[in-house]
């Protein structure tokens, strides 16, 4: 089990350090572009209340830790980690930019957080939790960190269950995702890689109940694009 977990490790970190300098445009491309609208959506769930601390967990080139930033109205502060250097070096490319003074970046392992406990008022993760080797390791660490009251949330794809649409579903992810990859990226063997964690990934259903397992309470689920992806939010008591 450990074995395949370093595995599963070692070829995640891999792929994005590959990927990392298309990751935008592909990310824009392969969503429709609609993933932004998601992630804005998961922000508004969270309630976030004035000088909150917020972690993102596995947030690649940024975009969700900008978004907290940008979209909300409130003074507060945004930590991004990621495990892959070249991701986080576009993130921090981005933010040379936009000149955040409230988002930070910080290279760390999500499955060993160097945080205390009850560090951060909310945590959330954009398309990240499919790709760690543990799952329940993940969103463990994502619920000590955060303070009694905060919540908990993941955003990510998850498995239609509409007859056509779930067999035009897949078929997009097996063929046509790794195509555009290849493409635009040259990128073909890594975005097959994502087709397949998708695959392997929890349903929405198998989602909730691990919240629920791991002592997250009141745990909500949405679905979006007719369950494309789904995003779950549970408070930590």
């Amino acid at each position: 089990m450990i074995e395949n977990q370093n595995m599963k490790e070692k070829k995640v970190y891999e792929v994005f350090q590959n990927i990392s300098k298309d990751y935008d445009k592909l990310n824009n491309i392969i969503s429709f572009n609609m993933h932004k609208r998601w992630k804005r959506d998961t922000i508004r769930k969270l309630n976030i209340k004035e000088n909150s601390k917020i972690l993102d967990v596995c947030c690649g080139t940024g975009d969700f830790s900008f978004m907290l930033s940008l979209k909300t109205d409130k003074k507060i502060e945004v930590i991004g980690m990621d495990f892959s250097e070249n991701m986080l070096s576009v993130a921090k490319k981005k933010n040379e930019e936009l000149k955040l003074s409230n988002v930070n970046f910080v290279n760390g392992n999500v499955m060993n957080m160097q945080y205390k406990d009850n560090t951060f008022d909310n945590a959330i993760i954009g398309f990240g939790l499919r790709n760690v080797p543990n799952y329940e390791q993940v969103i463990h660490e994502m619920m000590r960190v955060v303070k009694p009251g905060g919540m908990v949330a993941c955003l990510e794809t998850s498995q239609p269950t509409l007859p056509i649409y779930k067999q035009i579903y897949w078929i997009y992810f097996k063929y046509i995702m790794p195509l555009v990859g290849h493409l635009f990226s040259k990128h073909k063997k890594e975005y097959q890689w994502l087709n397949d964690s998708t695959m392997l990934f929890f349903n929405k259903k198998e989602l909730k109940k691990l919240f629920e397992k791991l002592g997250l309470k009141d745990v909500k689920v949405k679905s979006y694009a007719l369950g494309a992806a789904a995003l779950h939010v549970g408070v930590k008591h």
